[in-house]
């Protein structure tokens, strides 16, 4: 069902060297209605703000070489924009990546810190096991890929584990009771993210790529159905 007004999708991108061009062409591949994409980092000042600044029915917070931690002048900016929307003053469904994971966990009161004390970086596609989340009901095991130095260490108050990992216990978090879900792992990942991470672009295959897009439009589905007017998204 066609929903009354057209619903807006805002993907924000903080890469720091290359757009995720390929990663945000991925999420919107089930998606029917508008979309705004922000790149904070590459473009200065290209951040959500102001009275139009939520006008937005879902938000898709990518990865980023970035850590939550730096003094970068777009990332306060970044945070003042997200805080209404992780108390609830701003119900929107909101979906986090690696770094739109961490920093999610960041403001609402985790703890995140380096994988170890040599700053390893685990890089390649593993294997996550999902259960308790709402997005993708049941217990489940996603291959996918993974790029990251840090990872939540702590889980926020009023947030639930909703994936694990051997190498990241806390792979998964949604809100208890708001649309809010982020995960480490890169469901949007393909050959583009594989090349510029180290990871053989063959890894990117059909399984992969068939349980990143389900979690991913399991999140598009929820959207939708949200906006007036909206059910389902239809055949994918």
């Amino acid at each position: 069902m066609k929903p009354q007004r057209e619903p807006q999708l805002w993907i924000v991108d903080p890469s720091v060297r290359s757009a995720e061009e390929q990663g945000v062409a991925e999420i919107l591949r089930d998606w029917p209605g508008a979309s705004r994409v922000f790149r904070p980092a590459l473009r200065p000042g290209d951040v959500p703000a102001g009275a139009e600044g939520y006008e937005t029915d879902g938000v898709v917070l990518l990865g980023s070489a970035a850590s939550v931690h730096d003094c970068l002048p777009w990332i306060p900016a970044l945070e003042a924009w997200l805080r209404p929307v992780l108390t609830g003053e701003r119900r929107i469904p909101l979906f986090g990546v690696c770094f739109g994971h961490q920093l999610i966990a960041h403001l609402a009161g985790g703890r995140v810190g380096y994988l170890d004390a040599r700053r390893t970086k685990a890089v390649g596609v593993e294997s996550t096991e999902l259960a308790g989340g709402r997005l993708l009901e049941g217990a489940q095991s996603l291959r996918v890929v993974v790029s990251h130095r840090e990872e939540v260490q702590q889980v926020p108050a009023g947030y639930r584990v909703t994936a694990r990992r051997p190498r990241s216990p806390i792979d998964g978090l949604e809100h208890e009771t708001l649309p809010i879900y982020s995960f480490q792992f890169h469901p949007e990942a393909r050959e583009q993210f594989a090349r510029e991470a180290g990871i053989d672009p063959a890894a990117i295959d059909a399984r992969l790529r068939a349980d990143g897009r389900r979690l991913l439009r399991a999140f598009l589905e929820e959207v939708w159905s949200r906006t007036p007017g909206g059910s389902a998204l239809g055949p994918g």
